[in-house]
C-alpha cells in the first residue's frame, strides 16, 4: 500500500483529471516520483467517506471560503476584522498577485454569500514546500468584513492543547480522497490530539513533525483535499490550521497535521 504527504488543497474545479491530482510537496516528488502522477485508487479500502455532518448556522462564523481565479482552493479563518489566517501551502507563488484571490464568509454554502477581496498576503517567510513546516499565511482584507451570527472573529490560541483533548474541524473539503467537494459546510467533532512523539513515530519515514506542527487523529473523521487553510478549534479558539496528511486522508493510524497556531501566534499577530 503506497503513502504520501499530501497538503490539503483543492481546486473546485472538475474539469480534467489533472485538477483533480493530489498535489505532492517537494520531498515526496524527490523520494517518490512515481507518485506525481498516480490517480488515487477510490476503491481501496483504505479509502472512505470523511465522517463529518452538516455545520449548523452560526456553528463556526469564522469559517471562510478562499476563491483564487472564480474556483474554491482553501478554507480560512477570520482572526480581524480585515485579516484572514490561512495555510501558506494555498497561497505559494501568488504572495504578489493578491487581486486573484476573494474571500467568501458568513455562510455555510461555499457558492453562495458575500464576498471581500484581497489587497495583501503576507507567507511565512520560513514556509518550506519540502517539509511543510511554518505553513501559515495571512490575508489582509480590502475592507472590514460585515459582522453577523455567522461572521464573527475566532481567538488564537496561547498554548498548545492537551494530547488526547477533544478538537473541532470543519471545511468544505472532499468526502472521501478523491471524491466530491461538499456543497454545505462539514462538521466533524470527533479529533483528538496526538501526541508529538506519537505522530513524530507514525510519520518518521516520511516527513519530520516540527514544533510547528500539531497532530490530531480519528479513525473516523479527518480533513481532506480542500479542508486546507481551515480551522481547527478547541473551547472556541484556534488551536490548528489544516495543513498536510496522507493520500487518503482518513487513515487508521496515520494523523492528519495542522500548523501549531500557538507556537506561530507571535508572526500571525504581526501580520494581521
Amino acid at each position: 500500500m503506497k503513502f504520501a504527504i499530501i497538503t490539503l488543497a483543492c481546486l473546485a474545479s472538475l474539469a480534467s483529471a489533472s485538477e483533480l491530482r493530489l498535489p505532492l510537496p517537494g520531498l515526496i516528488r524527490t523520494l517518490h516520483p512515481h507518485l506525481e502522477n498516480e490517480m488515487i485508487n477510490t476503491n481501496a479500502p483504505f479509502v472512505r467517506v470523511v465522517g463529518g455532518n452538516d455545520a449548523g448556522y452560526g456553528d463556526a462564523p469564522y469559517q471562510i471560503a478562499m476563491i483564487r481565479s472564480g474556483s474554491f482552493i482553501c478554507g480560512g479563518s477570520l482572526i480581524g476584522s480585515q485579516t484572514v489566517l490561512t495555510a501558506a501551502h494555498c497561497v505559494h507563488g501568488y504572495e504578489n498577485n493578491p487581486s486573484v484571490f476573494n474571500v467568501r464568509y458568513g455562510t455555510n454554502d461555499r457558492t453562495r454569500g458575500p464576498t471581500v477581496a484581497v489587497k495583501k498576503v503576507n507567507r511565512h517567510p520560513q514556509y518550506d514546500s519540502y517539509t511543510i513546516d511554518y505553513d501559515v499565511a495571512t490575508f489582509v482584507l480590502s475592507e472590514p468584513f460585515t459582522p453577523s451570527a455567522n461572521a464573527a472573529v475566532i481567538p488564537l490560541a496561547t498554548s498548545v492543547p492537551a494530547d488526547g483533548s477533544s478538537l473541532i474541524l470543519t471545511g468544505w473539503g472532499r468526502l472521501s480522497s478523491g471524491g466530491t467537494l461538499p456543497t454545505k459546510l462539514q462538521k466533524a467533532t470527533e479529533l483528538k490530539v496526538v501526541p508529538k512523539t506519537t505522530c513524530a513515530q507514525a510519520w518518521s519515514s516520511v516527513n519530520s513533525i516540527t514544533n510547528r506542527m500539531l497532530c490530531a487523529h480519528s479513525k473516523k473523521q479527518s480533513a481532506c483535499n480542500g479542508d486546507s487553510g481551515g480551522p481547527l478549534i478547541q473551547d472556541n479558539v484556534q488551536v490548528g490550521v489544516v495543513s498536510w496528511g496522507s493520500s487518503s486522508c482518513l487513515h487508521a493510524t496515520y494523523p492528519n497535521v495542522y500548523a501549531n497556531v500557538a507556537n506561530l501566534r507571535s508572526w500571525i499577530q504581526a501580520n494581521s
